[in-house]
């Protein structure tokens, strides 16, 4: 009967070491994703694409979206901040991931006709206006600008219904530069972009 009893208990203290660990586990993952997310610029995209879309105003699920490049902003002097080509298009790229994955429909507005098979690779998607269908069917823009500042790059994203161009949400968020670039290789300076090194 002792016997039972023991194996009673030894099996009780392992469930409940188990289940300690598979707790402390689990919370590590989290905090780890957390940490993750947070020092990326995707996972500072994702936030704003929550903010955006917990926002929207008489915003119809079932439309179509076409998401555009996040775009420099300019001073009141017309003089355009340094323009990231490849920062923009990241923003646009993790935006448009989001809002699939939200379950909106997404229009790729890039895609060609037909596929153009080169030697090093096959391509769907294109910026030539003259390979591309010149009707997009679109019911909402989803487009933003970026501004470059010291330690931080300020996002602003909006979305826009068509043809009225009303804006039915917004959002803006803060990313550090550090989330981009590493802080010490990059900084702003009177408007200019200087890289200490890769």
């Amino acid at each position: 009967m002792q016997y039972i009893y023991l194996i009673a208990g030894i099996g009780a203290l392992l469930f409940g070491c188990s289940s300690v660990n598979d707790d402390e586990t689990q919370g590590s993952k989290q905090k780890i994703s957390q940490v993750y997310q947070s020092n990326t610029l995707h996972g500072h995209v994702e936030k704003l694409v929550r903010q955006l879309l917990s926002t929207s105003q008489s915003f119809d699920p079932s439309s179509n979206i076409a998401v555009g490049t996040i775009l420099p902003t300019t001073h009141q002097s017309g003089q355009q901040l340094p323009s990231h080509t490849s920062l923009g298009l990241q923003i646009q790229e993790s935006v448009t991931t989001f809002v699939t994955q939200a379950g909106l429909t997404v229009v790729e507005y890039k895609t060609m006709p037909s596929i153009k098979i080169k030697e090093q690779a096959d391509e769907m998607l294109s910026r030539n206006i003259e390979e591309l269908s010149s009707s997009i069917a679109a019911d909402y823009f989803l487009t933003g600008t970026y501004t470059l500042q010291e330690t931080s790059t300020l996002i602003n994203i909006r979305l826009i219904k068509i043809p009225e161009n009303t804006i039915l949400a917004a959002a803006t968020d803060y990313v550090p530069n550090d989330a981009m670039w590493s802080s010490t290789k990059v900084t702003l300076k009177n408007n200019q972009i200087y890289r200490n090194g890769y």
